[in-house]
Protein backbone atom coordinates (compact mmCIF):
# COMPACT_ATOMS: atom_id res chain seq x y z
CA UNK A 1 0.00 0.00 0.00
CA UNK A 2 1.66 3.39 -1.08
CA UNK A 3 1.15 6.33 1.17
CA UNK A 4 -0.47 9.31 -0.73
CA UNK A 5 -0.61 13.51 0.40
CA UNK A 6 -2.50 15.66 -1.89
CA UNK A 7 -1.33 19.28 -0.97
CA UNK A 8 -3.80 21.82 -2.73
CA UNK A 9 -5.71 25.31 -1.49
CA UNK A 10 -8.71 24.70 -3.23
CA UNK A 11 -10.96 22.50 -1.20
CA UNK A 12 -13.03 21.32 -3.93
CA UNK A 13 -10.30 20.17 -6.00
CA UNK A 14 -8.75 18.23 -3.11
CA UNK A 15 -12.48 16.55 -3.14
CA UNK A 16 -12.25 15.92 -6.36
CA UNK A 17 -9.13 13.93 -6.25
CA UNK A 18 -10.17 11.91 -3.11
CA UNK A 19 -12.88 10.39 -4.51
CA UNK A 20 -11.74 10.25 -7.81
CA UNK A 21 -10.59 7.15 -7.88
CA UNK A 22 -11.01 3.90 -5.56
CA UNK A 23 -7.86 4.36 -4.00
CA UNK A 24 -7.76 1.31 -1.41
CA UNK A 25 -8.70 -1.19 -3.89
CA UNK A 26 -5.82 -0.40 -5.99
CA UNK A 27 -3.43 -0.07 -3.56
CA UNK A 28 -3.48 3.27 -2.46
CA UNK A 29 -4.14 5.35 0.48
CA UNK A 30 -4.52 8.92 1.18
CA UNK A 31 -3.10 10.01 4.56
CA UNK A 32 -3.29 13.52 4.36
CA UNK A 33 -4.20 16.79 2.96
CA UNK A 34 -2.84 19.91 3.16
CA UNK A 35 -3.92 23.26 1.96
CA UNK A 36 -0.61 24.30 1.32
CA UNK A 37 3.03 23.36 1.11
CA UNK A 38 4.42 24.52 4.66
CA UNK A 39 1.76 22.77 6.11
CA UNK A 40 2.18 19.64 3.77
CA UNK A 41 6.18 20.14 4.78
CA UNK A 42 5.76 20.08 8.30
CA UNK A 43 3.70 17.09 8.43
CA UNK A 44 6.09 15.23 5.90
CA UNK A 45 8.74 16.07 8.84
CA UNK A 46 7.27 14.36 11.52
CA UNK A 47 5.67 11.63 9.33
CA UNK A 48 8.45 10.35 6.91
CA UNK A 49 5.81 7.40 5.54
CA UNK A 50 4.63 9.43 2.92
CA UNK A 51 5.19 7.55 -0.84
CA UNK A 52 3.80 10.46 -3.27
CA UNK A 53 2.93 13.45 -3.05
CA UNK A 54 0.13 15.39 -5.56
CA UNK A 55 0.44 19.15 -5.21
CA UNK A 56 -1.06 22.29 -6.94
CA UNK A 57 2.01 24.65 -8.13
CA UNK A 58 0.18 27.80 -7.03
CA UNK A 59 -1.01 28.32 -3.58
CA UNK A 60 -0.43 30.54 -0.46
CA UNK A 61 2.09 30.83 1.97
CA UNK A 62 4.61 28.19 0.41
CA UNK A 63 4.01 27.28 -3.35
CA UNK A 64 4.47 23.89 -5.10
CA UNK A 65 8.01 24.84 -6.60
CA UNK A 66 9.09 26.16 -2.94
CA UNK A 67 7.36 23.06 -1.07
CA UNK A 68 9.74 20.54 -4.04
CA UNK A 69 12.69 22.38 -3.26
CA UNK A 70 12.52 22.01 0.62
CA UNK A 71 11.30 18.18 0.13
CA UNK A 72 14.99 18.03 -1.92
CA UNK A 73 16.94 19.09 0.72
CA UNK A 74 15.46 16.41 3.39
CA UNK A 75 17.93 13.93 4.50
CA UNK A 76 16.62 10.30 3.62
CA UNK A 77 14.40 9.53 0.13
CA UNK A 78 12.07 12.26 -0.52
CA UNK A 79 8.74 11.16 -1.81
CA UNK A 80 7.70 10.98 -5.54
CA UNK A 81 6.19 14.26 -6.28
CA UNK A 82 3.25 14.78 -9.25
CA UNK A 83 2.22 18.29 -9.54
CA UNK A 84 -1.14 19.59 -10.60
CA UNK A 85 -1.34 22.11 -13.33
CA UNK A 86 -3.15 24.37 -15.77
CA UNK A 87 -3.00 25.01 -19.39
CA UNK A 88 -0.85 28.30 -18.48
CA UNK A 89 1.33 26.83 -15.93
CA UNK A 90 3.71 25.97 -18.55
CA UNK A 91 6.49 27.84 -17.10
CA UNK A 92 6.06 26.80 -13.51
CA UNK A 93 5.82 22.97 -15.21
CA UNK A 94 9.30 23.24 -16.68
CA UNK A 95 10.69 24.53 -13.69
CA UNK A 96 9.47 21.53 -11.70
CA UNK A 97 10.44 18.97 -13.84
CA UNK A 98 13.98 20.31 -13.69
CA UNK A 99 13.59 19.84 -9.85
CA UNK A 100 13.31 16.02 -9.72
CA UNK A 101 9.78 16.02 -10.72
CA UNK A 102 7.64 12.73 -11.40
CA UNK A 103 4.99 13.25 -13.88
CA UNK A 104 2.11 16.44 -13.76
CA UNK A 105 -2.01 15.90 -14.01
CA UNK A 106 -3.60 18.38 -16.05
CA UNK A 107 -6.51 20.06 -13.83
CA UNK A 108 -8.97 19.92 -16.51
CA UNK A 109 -8.50 16.26 -17.64
CA UNK A 110 -7.97 14.32 -14.46
CA UNK A 111 -9.40 11.06 -16.31
CA UNK A 112 -9.43 8.18 -13.56
CA UNK A 113 -7.42 5.34 -15.54
CA UNK A 114 -4.66 8.15 -16.67
CA UNK A 115 -4.31 9.22 -13.24
CA UNK A 116 -4.43 5.34 -11.67
CA UNK A 117 -2.11 4.78 -14.41
CA UNK A 118 0.44 7.16 -13.67
CA UNK A 119 0.72 6.05 -10.08
CA UNK A 120 1.15 2.58 -10.70
CA UNK A 121 4.12 3.55 -13.14
CA UNK A 122 5.45 5.13 -9.66
CA UNK A 123 4.44 2.71 -7.45
CA UNK A 124 6.39 0.26 -10.18
CA UNK A 125 9.23 2.98 -10.20
CA UNK A 126 9.15 2.35 -6.06
CA UNK A 127 9.31 -1.16 -5.78
CA UNK A 128 11.98 -1.62 -8.11
CA UNK A 129 14.56 1.17 -6.17
CA UNK A 130 13.85 -0.74 -3.15
CA UNK A 131 14.62 -3.99 -4.92
CA UNK A 132 17.93 -2.56 -6.32
CA UNK A 133 18.42 -0.80 -2.79
CA UNK A 134 18.15 -4.02 -1.01
CA UNK A 135 19.90 -5.64 -3.15
CA UNK A 136 23.13 -3.29 -2.86
CA UNK A 137 22.98 -3.39 0.96
CA UNK A 138 23.15 -6.73 1.08
CA UNK A 139 25.91 -6.54 -0.96
CA UNK A 140 27.61 -3.87 0.53
CA UNK A 141 26.73 -5.74 3.57
CA UNK A 142 28.70 -8.70 2.70
CA UNK A 143 31.72 -7.05 0.91
CA UNK A 144 31.72 -5.65 5.07
CA UNK A 145 31.64 -8.93 6.40
CA UNK A 146 34.17 -10.32 4.21
CA UNK A 147 36.81 -6.95 4.86
CA UNK A 148 35.85 -7.25 8.59
CA UNK A 149 36.75 -11.15 8.89
CA UNK A 150 39.84 -10.76 7.02
CA UNK A 151 41.36 -7.74 8.87
CA UNK A 152 40.75 -8.81 12.14
CA UNK A 153 43.11 -12.08 10.74
CA UNK A 154 45.39 -9.65 10.01
CA UNK A 155 45.71 -7.73 13.07
CA UNK A 156 46.08 -11.60 14.64
CA UNK A 157 48.99 -12.69 12.09
CA UNK A 158 50.61 -9.45 11.90
CA UNK A 159 49.17 -7.13 14.12
CA UNK A 160 48.05 -3.72 13.52
CA UNK A 161 50.08 -1.06 11.37
CA UNK A 162 51.38 2.38 13.01
CA UNK A 163 49.11 4.21 10.41
CA UNK A 164 45.82 1.97 11.74
CA UNK A 165 43.01 4.64 11.76
CA UNK A 166 40.32 4.19 14.87
CA UNK A 167 37.71 4.94 12.69
CA UNK A 168 37.87 1.88 10.76
CA UNK A 169 36.37 -0.16 13.40
CA UNK A 170 33.12 2.35 12.94
CA UNK A 171 33.62 1.71 9.01
CA UNK A 172 33.59 -2.17 9.13
CA UNK A 173 30.54 -1.59 11.94
CA UNK A 174 32.88 -3.81 14.54
CA UNK A 175 31.54 -4.06 18.13
CA UNK A 176 35.05 -3.52 19.36
CA UNK A 177 36.16 0.13 21.20
CA UNK A 178 39.49 0.41 20.71
CA UNK A 179 41.87 -1.27 24.28
CA UNK A 180 42.07 -2.88 26.40
CA UNK A 181 41.07 -6.04 24.14
CA UNK A 182 40.94 -9.78 25.09
CA UNK A 183 41.76 -12.17 22.67
CA UNK A 184 40.16 -16.06 23.10
CA UNK A 185 40.48 -19.33 21.31
CA UNK A 186 37.13 -21.30 21.03
CA UNK A 187 38.30 -25.08 20.59
CA UNK A 188 36.13 -27.48 19.58
CA UNK A 189 36.27 -30.78 20.98
CA UNK A 190 36.18 -34.48 18.95
CA UNK A 191 36.04 -32.93 16.24
CA UNK A 192 36.45 -36.03 14.43
CA UNK A 193 32.70 -36.86 15.17
CA UNK A 194 31.52 -33.55 14.06
CA UNK A 195 33.02 -33.99 10.42
CA UNK A 196 31.46 -37.49 10.91
CA UNK A 197 27.86 -35.85 11.10
CA UNK A 198 28.20 -33.18 8.38
CA UNK A 199 30.36 -34.82 6.04
CA UNK A 200 30.57 -32.38 3.05
CA UNK A 201 28.06 -30.14 4.35
CA UNK A 202 30.93 -29.07 7.00
CA UNK A 203 30.57 -25.16 5.92
CA UNK A 204 26.82 -25.49 7.52
CA UNK A 205 28.82 -26.30 10.97
CA UNK A 206 31.04 -23.69 10.84
CA UNK A 207 28.32 -21.38 10.15
CA UNK A 208 26.22 -22.37 12.80
CA UNK A 209 28.75 -21.89 15.08
CA UNK A 210 29.61 -18.14 13.83
CA UNK A 211 25.91 -17.31 14.30
CA UNK A 212 25.63 -18.64 17.65
CA UNK A 213 28.43 -16.86 18.68
CA UNK A 214 28.09 -13.71 17.02
CA UNK A 215 24.53 -14.06 18.70
CA UNK A 216 25.77 -13.86 21.71
CA UNK A 217 28.24 -11.25 21.12
CA UNK A 218 25.23 -9.29 19.41
CA UNK A 219 23.40 -9.73 23.06
CA UNK A 220 26.16 -8.28 25.06
CA UNK A 221 26.66 -5.58 23.11
CA UNK A 222 30.87 -6.26 22.56
CA UNK A 223 33.10 -8.09 20.59
CA UNK A 224 33.95 -9.91 16.75
CA UNK A 225 34.09 -13.42 16.24
CA UNK A 226 36.08 -15.36 12.93
CA UNK A 227 36.87 -19.01 11.98
CA UNK A 228 40.61 -19.53 11.91
CA UNK A 229 39.23 -22.50 10.52
CA UNK A 230 36.49 -25.40 11.56
CA UNK A 231 37.41 -26.52 14.90
CA UNK A 232 38.81 -23.22 15.92
CA UNK A 233 37.38 -20.21 16.47
CA UNK A 234 38.83 -16.66 17.69
CA UNK A 235 36.68 -13.80 19.25
CA UNK A 236 37.96 -10.56 20.56
CA UNK A 237 36.33 -8.57 23.27
CA UNK A 238 36.76 -4.86 24.10
CA UNK A 239 36.15 -3.02 27.49
CA UNK A 240 36.09 0.23 28.55
CA UNK A 241 37.29 -0.47 31.70
CA UNK A 242 41.24 -1.76 33.16
CA UNK A 243 39.13 -3.08 36.24
CA UNK A 244 40.18 -6.25 35.69
CA UNK A 245 37.31 -7.68 38.58
CA UNK A 246 34.82 -6.47 35.74
CA UNK A 247 36.73 -7.50 32.82
CA UNK A 248 37.09 -10.98 34.28
CA UNK A 249 33.21 -11.18 35.56
CA UNK A 250 32.17 -9.82 31.76
CA UNK A 251 34.21 -12.60 30.00
CA UNK A 252 32.99 -15.41 32.42
CA UNK A 253 29.92 -14.69 31.56
CA UNK A 254 30.00 -14.27 27.96
CA UNK A 255 32.22 -17.22 27.50
CA UNK A 256 30.06 -19.34 29.81
CA UNK A 257 26.95 -18.49 27.89
CA UNK A 258 28.55 -19.39 24.25
CA UNK A 259 29.48 -22.57 26.30
CA UNK A 260 25.83 -22.87 26.48
CA UNK A 261 24.89 -21.67 23.00
CA UNK A 262 26.37 -24.01 21.63
CA UNK A 263 25.99 -27.41 23.45
CA UNK A 264 22.50 -26.33 23.32
CA UNK A 265 21.86 -26.10 20.09
CA UNK A 266 24.85 -27.41 17.75
CA UNK A 267 25.59 -30.24 20.90
CA UNK A 268 29.14 -29.29 20.89
CA UNK A 269 31.53 -29.17 23.82
CA UNK A 270 34.55 -26.53 23.63
CA UNK A 271 37.66 -25.25 25.67
CA UNK A 272 38.11 -21.86 25.83
CA UNK A 273 41.77 -20.04 26.06
CA UNK A 274 41.50 -16.78 27.57
CA UNK A 275 44.22 -14.39 27.36
CA UNK A 276 45.24 -11.46 29.63
CA UNK A 277 44.58 -7.62 29.01
CA UNK A 278 46.32 -6.13 25.31
CA UNK A 279 46.41 -2.25 26.48
CA UNK A 280 47.65 -1.69 22.53
CA UNK A 281 46.60 -3.24 18.94
CA UNK A 282 49.83 -3.74 17.96
CA UNK A 283 50.11 -6.25 21.00
CA UNK A 284 47.75 -8.44 19.41
CA UNK A 285 49.66 -11.45 17.84
CA UNK A 286 51.47 -12.15 21.04
CA UNK A 287 47.75 -12.26 23.04
CA UNK A 288 46.79 -14.58 20.37
CA UNK A 289 48.95 -16.84 20.81
CA UNK A 290 48.85 -16.70 24.67
CA UNK A 291 45.04 -17.57 24.03
CA UNK A 292 46.30 -20.22 21.25
CA UNK A 293 49.05 -21.62 24.23
CA UNK A 294 46.44 -21.61 27.17
CA UNK A 295 43.64 -23.34 25.09
CA UNK A 296 46.35 -26.22 24.43
CA UNK A 297 46.75 -26.70 28.00
CA UNK A 298 43.53 -29.15 27.82
CA UNK A 299 45.89 -31.64 27.52
CA UNK A 300 47.54 -31.01 31.08
CA UNK A 301 44.29 -29.59 32.79
CA UNK A 302 41.30 -30.76 32.03
CA UNK A 303 39.26 -30.37 28.97
CA UNK A 304 35.06 -28.48 28.74
CA UNK A 305 36.40 -25.11 30.44
CA UNK A 306 37.48 -21.61 30.35
CA UNK A 307 41.38 -21.27 30.93
CA UNK A 308 42.25 -18.15 32.36
CA UNK A 309 45.74 -16.43 32.02
CA UNK A 310 46.62 -16.47 35.94
CA UNK A 311 45.38 -20.22 35.70
CA UNK A 312 47.57 -21.53 33.01
CA UNK A 313 50.54 -19.63 35.09
CA UNK A 314 49.86 -21.21 38.20
CA UNK A 315 49.50 -24.75 36.60
CA UNK A 316 53.26 -24.38 35.22
CA UNK A 317 54.57 -23.52 38.19
CA UNK A 318 53.29 -25.98 40.40
CA UNK A 319 54.42 -28.99 37.74
CA UNK A 320 57.61 -29.27 38.49
CA UNK A 321 60.38 -28.64 35.81
CA UNK A 322 58.80 -27.33 32.68
CA UNK A 323 59.43 -29.15 29.16
CA UNK A 324 59.05 -25.45 27.44
CA UNK A 325 62.18 -24.04 26.32
CA UNK A 326 64.02 -27.70 26.36
CA UNK A 327 62.05 -28.45 23.03
CA UNK A 328 63.85 -27.23 19.99
CA UNK A 329 66.46 -30.26 19.90
CA UNK A 330 63.40 -32.69 19.10
CA UNK A 331 61.57 -30.42 17.27
CA UNK A 332 64.59 -29.98 15.08
CA UNK A 333 65.17 -34.01 14.71
CA UNK A 334 61.59 -34.12 13.45
CA UNK A 335 62.11 -31.26 10.71
CA UNK A 336 64.84 -33.48 9.94
CA UNK A 337 63.13 -36.32 9.92
CA UNK A 338 65.80 -38.90 11.26
CA UNK A 339 63.96 -41.49 13.33
CA UNK A 340 67.41 -42.49 15.54
CA UNK A 341 67.82 -39.04 16.37
CA UNK A 342 64.09 -38.83 17.04
CA UNK A 343 63.73 -40.95 19.48
CA UNK A 344 67.07 -40.41 20.78
CA UNK A 345 65.81 -36.76 21.68
CA UNK A 346 62.64 -38.23 23.08
CA UNK A 347 64.31 -40.09 25.28
CA UNK A 348 66.07 -37.56 26.28
CA UNK A 349 62.61 -35.15 27.09
CA UNK A 350 61.15 -38.13 28.98
CA UNK A 351 64.26 -38.48 31.23
CA UNK A 352 63.49 -34.96 32.41
CA UNK A 353 59.63 -35.58 32.88
CA UNK A 354 61.05 -38.25 35.07
CA UNK A 355 62.67 -35.81 37.35
CA UNK A 356 59.57 -34.48 38.37
CA UNK A 357 58.46 -38.30 39.90
CA UNK A 358 59.02 -36.74 43.27
CA UNK A 359 56.12 -34.25 43.71
CA UNK A 360 53.30 -37.34 42.64
CA UNK A 361 51.67 -39.03 39.79
CA UNK A 362 49.14 -36.38 38.89
CA UNK A 363 52.51 -33.72 37.82
CA UNK A 364 53.89 -36.85 36.21
CA UNK A 365 51.47 -36.98 34.51
CA UNK A 366 50.89 -33.43 33.35
CA UNK A 367 54.44 -33.18 32.31
CA UNK A 368 53.69 -36.21 30.03
CA UNK A 369 50.61 -34.29 28.58
CA UNK A 370 53.19 -30.59 28.36
CA UNK A 371 55.05 -33.04 25.29
CA UNK A 372 51.67 -33.81 24.16
CA UNK A 373 51.14 -30.11 24.06
CA UNK A 374 54.14 -29.58 22.47
CA UNK A 375 53.56 -32.22 19.61
CA UNK A 376 50.94 -30.73 18.99
CA UNK A 377 51.55 -27.12 18.35
CA UNK A 378 54.76 -29.13 15.95
CA UNK A 379 51.96 -30.74 13.80
CA UNK A 380 50.15 -27.21 13.72
CA UNK A 381 53.23 -25.34 12.39
CA UNK A 382 54.01 -28.27 9.97
CA UNK A 383 50.65 -28.26 8.77
CA UNK A 384 50.20 -31.78 10.11
CA UNK A 385 46.71 -31.41 11.94
CA UNK A 386 43.38 -33.09 10.65
CA UNK A 387 40.87 -35.39 12.19
CA UNK A 388 43.30 -38.76 12.04
CA UNK A 389 46.39 -36.62 13.84
CA UNK A 390 43.79 -35.14 16.14
CA UNK A 391 42.62 -38.53 16.91
CA UNK A 392 45.79 -40.17 17.97
CA UNK A 393 46.77 -37.55 20.49
CA UNK A 394 42.74 -38.02 21.81
CA UNK A 395 43.53 -41.33 22.35
CA UNK A 396 46.82 -40.83 24.34
CA UNK A 397 44.91 -37.80 26.20
CA UNK A 398 42.74 -40.07 27.20
CA UNK A 399 45.08 -43.07 27.78
CA UNK A 400 47.03 -40.89 30.30
CA UNK A 401 44.56 -40.15 32.98
CA UNK A 402 43.75 -43.81 32.89
CA UNK A 403 47.21 -46.03 32.24
CA UNK A 404 49.08 -47.04 35.88
CA UNK A 405 52.90 -47.01 34.28
CA UNK A 406 54.73 -44.19 33.02
CA UNK A 407 56.74 -47.01 30.39
CA UNK A 408 53.66 -47.53 28.34
CA UNK A 409 52.60 -44.41 28.41
CA UNK A 410 56.21 -43.28 26.86
CA UNK A 411 55.50 -46.42 24.43
CA UNK A 412 52.06 -44.60 23.40
CA UNK A 413 53.60 -41.06 22.41
CA UNK A 414 56.79 -43.00 21.05
CA UNK A 415 54.13 -44.71 18.49
CA UNK A 416 52.72 -41.72 17.91
CA UNK A 417 55.83 -39.30 17.36
CA UNK A 418 56.54 -42.79 15.07
CA UNK A 419 53.60 -42.37 12.79
CA UNK A 420 54.29 -38.54 12.77
CA UNK A 421 58.01 -39.25 11.04
CA UNK A 422 55.78 -41.66 8.56
CA UNK A 423 53.82 -39.29 7.83
CA UNK A 424 56.02 -36.73 7.19
CA UNK A 425 57.83 -39.09 4.67
CA UNK A 426 55.06 -39.18 2.66
CA UNK A 427 54.65 -35.59 2.88
CA UNK A 428 58.01 -34.74 1.87
CA UNK A 429 57.87 -37.48 -1.29
CA UNK A 430 54.33 -35.84 -2.32
CA UNK A 431 56.22 -32.36 -1.74
CA UNK A 432 59.29 -33.38 -4.00
CA UNK A 433 56.99 -34.58 -6.75
CA UNK A 434 55.04 -31.20 -6.69
CA UNK A 435 58.56 -29.47 -7.42
CA UNK A 436 59.62 -31.83 -9.79
CA UNK A 437 56.54 -31.39 -12.03
CA UNK A 438 56.76 -28.01 -11.63
CA UNK A 439 60.37 -27.73 -13.23
CA UNK A 440 59.26 -30.22 -15.64
CA UNK A 441 56.90 -27.35 -16.80
CA UNK A 442 59.08 -24.68 -16.72
CA UNK A 443 61.50 -27.02 -18.87
CA UNK A 444 59.28 -27.16 -21.37
CA UNK A 445 57.25 -23.98 -21.56
CA UNK A 446 59.98 -21.88 -21.13
CA UNK A 447 59.10 -20.17 -24.14
CA UNK A 448 55.89 -19.36 -22.94
CA UNK A 449 54.32 -16.20 -20.31
CA UNK A 450 55.41 -18.31 -17.30
CA UNK A 451 53.46 -17.14 -13.69
CA UNK A 452 53.95 -18.49 -9.98
CA UNK A 453 50.11 -18.04 -10.02
CA UNK A 454 49.80 -20.61 -13.00
CA UNK A 455 51.74 -23.22 -11.31
CA UNK A 456 50.85 -23.11 -8.19
CA UNK A 457 47.56 -23.40 -10.13
CA UNK A 458 48.39 -26.50 -11.76
CA UNK A 459 49.88 -27.86 -8.62
CA UNK A 460 46.51 -27.10 -6.57
CA UNK A 461 48.76 -25.45 -3.97
CA UNK A 462 48.05 -21.75 -2.82
CA UNK A 463 50.70 -19.39 -4.58
CA UNK A 464 52.41 -18.65 -1.39
CA UNK A 465 52.66 -22.28 0.08
CA UNK A 466 54.33 -23.26 -3.36
CA UNK A 467 56.51 -20.48 -3.44
CA UNK A 468 57.79 -21.49 0.09
CA UNK A 469 57.76 -25.12 -0.71
CA UNK A 470 59.90 -24.68 -4.20
CA UNK A 471 62.33 -22.34 -3.01
CA UNK A 472 63.05 -24.69 0.24
CA UNK A 473 63.34 -27.32 -2.21
CA UNK A 474 65.19 -26.20 -5.15
CA UNK A 475 67.53 -23.07 -3.13
CA UNK A 476 66.43 -20.58 -4.96
CA UNK A 477 62.86 -18.27 -5.66
CA UNK A 478 60.07 -19.66 -8.08
CA UNK A 479 61.32 -16.22 -10.20
CA UNK A 480 65.49 -17.20 -10.26
CA UNK A 481 64.25 -20.73 -11.03
CA UNK A 482 62.85 -19.46 -14.43
CA UNK A 483 65.10 -16.92 -15.12
CA UNK A 484 68.20 -19.11 -14.54
CA UNK A 485 66.48 -21.56 -16.92
CA UNK A 486 65.52 -19.08 -19.81
CA UNK A 487 69.54 -17.94 -19.60
CA UNK A 488 70.74 -20.92 -19.84
CA UNK A 489 68.68 -22.01 -23.10
CA UNK A 490 69.34 -18.28 -24.25
CA UNK A 491 73.00 -19.41 -24.22
CA UNK A 492 72.93 -22.34 -25.81
CA UNK A 493 71.05 -20.99 -28.80
CA UNK A 494 73.59 -18.46 -29.37
CA UNK A 495 76.54 -21.27 -29.20
CA UNK A 496 74.49 -23.39 -31.58
CA UNK A 497 73.10 -20.59 -33.82
CA UNK A 498 75.42 -17.54 -33.35
CA UNK A 499 73.76 -15.92 -36.71
CA UNK A 500 70.29 -15.27 -34.79
CA UNK A 501 69.45 -11.81 -33.96
CA UNK A 502 68.92 -10.43 -29.87
CA UNK A 503 64.96 -10.28 -30.57
CA UNK A 504 65.00 -14.19 -31.88
CA UNK A 505 66.49 -15.46 -29.04
CA UNK A 506 65.12 -13.10 -26.83
CA UNK A 507 61.14 -14.45 -28.01
CA UNK A 508 63.04 -17.81 -27.89
CA UNK A 509 63.50 -17.73 -24.48
CA UNK A 510 59.84 -15.94 -23.44
CA UNK A 511 60.82 -12.34 -23.57
CA UNK A 512 58.86 -9.96 -25.51
CA UNK A 513 60.99 -7.11 -24.98
CA UNK A 514 64.30 -7.18 -26.23
CA UNK A 515 65.47 -4.65 -24.13
CA UNK A 516 64.29 -6.34 -20.89
CA UNK A 517 66.03 -9.91 -22.51
CA UNK A 518 69.70 -8.41 -22.66
CA UNK A 519 69.27 -6.15 -18.91
CA UNK A 520 68.44 -9.87 -17.85
CA UNK A 521 71.10 -11.45 -19.57
CA UNK A 522 73.75 -9.05 -18.36
CA UNK A 523 73.00 -9.22 -14.67
CA UNK A 524 72.87 -13.21 -15.20
CA UNK A 525 75.95 -13.36 -17.40
CA UNK A 526 78.21 -10.39 -16.68
CA UNK A 527 78.08 -9.76 -20.40
CA UNK A 528 76.07 -8.65 -22.80
CA UNK A 529 73.93 -10.78 -25.48
CA UNK A 530 76.35 -9.33 -28.41
CA UNK A 531 79.36 -9.86 -26.52
CA UNK A 532 78.80 -13.46 -25.29
CA UNK A 533 77.83 -14.04 -29.18
CA UNK A 534 81.20 -13.01 -30.09
CA UNK A 535 82.98 -14.91 -27.42
CA UNK A 536 81.29 -17.82 -28.21
CA UNK A 537 82.42 -17.52 -32.28
CA UNK A 538 86.08 -17.67 -31.27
Amino acid sequence: MMNVMIVEDETIMRLALSTLIDWESNGFRIVYEASNGYQALQYIKENREIDIVITDLKMPVMDGLELIDELNQLNGTSPHVVILSAYDDFEFVRKAFKRGVHDYILKTEMDPNVVLDLLNRIKHDCEAEQTMSRQTREIRHGEQIRLKKQTIREWLEIGVNSQFDPFILEDLNMRLEGSPITVSMIRVEGFAEVQERYGSAIGDFVSSVLKSIDQVLTEVGTGEVISWNTYEYVVLLSFQTNSLMYVRQSISQIMDQIIFVLKEYINIQVTIGVSELCEELKQIPAFYLQARKNADLRFVINKHRIIYPEEANHFMKQSGETLIGKEKALLDALKEGEEHKVLQELDHMFVLIKRSVSMGNEVLRARYMELLMILVKFMYDNDFVNSLEMNKIEDVYRMAWQIDSADRLQDSISNLVLQLLQESDKKAGQMNRVVAIAQAYIMEHYREEITLGKVSEMVHLSESHFSTLFSKAVGETFKEFVTKVRMEKAMESMKKEPYLKIYEIAERTGYASTEHFSRVFKKATGVSPNQFIRSAVK
